[in-house]
């Protein structure tokens, strides 16, 4: 009774705020294909499982290839393609997404500099960063010294933050914003509009 009943509170959560619901027995399978999916998304790092695609985006004035966002898929031999529909809910409900997320900024700052080496210049490359991730201790240091170790001016890249994040009124997101912003880092608003749609965030 107790396991169902945990089932059905991490359904309604799901769900969102004020939400509620009645345990099913479908709830059963979701949560085995959950801990699946978990369990393999652990591994992914380590098997060399997860990469990179870039999208690229133009300025529309120009037609100049203004910027590349760096797009992550994951491709397990069993699971196939897993679409980051599943997969990254479920890293940003665990502490995965901060392995993730660090994996993903050190390959997007490889890949920038291997373009720069090939082509002699590169796009700016934009980076989705989580709330979890940007609010994670030592999350600046950590983007500081990939960027020295790469020898690449902050204004390479640019982190995509999302309303929750904005939305947080924790004072010191705002002072790491600045700094962010002071130093040169690129920020832009991601998927705005689809969380708490108020322009008084914006």
């Amino acid at each position: 009774l107790l396991q169902q009943a945990e089932m059905a509170m991490y359904e309604a959560k799901g769900r969102g705020r004020g939400s509620w619901c009645f345990f099913d027995s479908g709830m059963d399978a979701r949560l085995a294909e959950s801990l699946r999916l978990e369990a393999a998304l652990r591994q992914a790092i380590a098997r060399g499982e997860l990469q990179l695609h870039y999208q690229p985006i133009y300025d529309a004035r120009s037609g100049r290839l203004a910027k590349a966002e760096a797009l992550l898929r994951w491709h397990n031999p069993q699971l196939g393609w897993v679409s980051p529909a599943r997969f990254i809910p479920l890293a940003e409900e665990s502490a995965l997404i901060l392995e993730i997320g660090q994996w993903v900024l050190d390959e997007a700052l490889r890949q920038l500099v291997q373009w720069r080496t090939e082509n002699g210049a590169a796009p700016v490359v934009s980076i989705n960063v989580s709330a979890r991730q940007f609010a994670q201790p030592g999350f600046e240091e950590r983007l500081w010294t990939g960027l020295r170790r790469h020898d690449l001016p902050p204004g390479s890249i640019e982190l995509e933050l999302t309303e929750t994040l904005l939305a947080s009124q924790d004072d010191g997101v705002g002072a790491l914003l600045q700094r962010l912003h002071v130093a040169g880092v690129g920020l832009s608003l991601d998927d705005f509009g689809t969380g708490y749609s108020s322009l008084s965030y914006l």
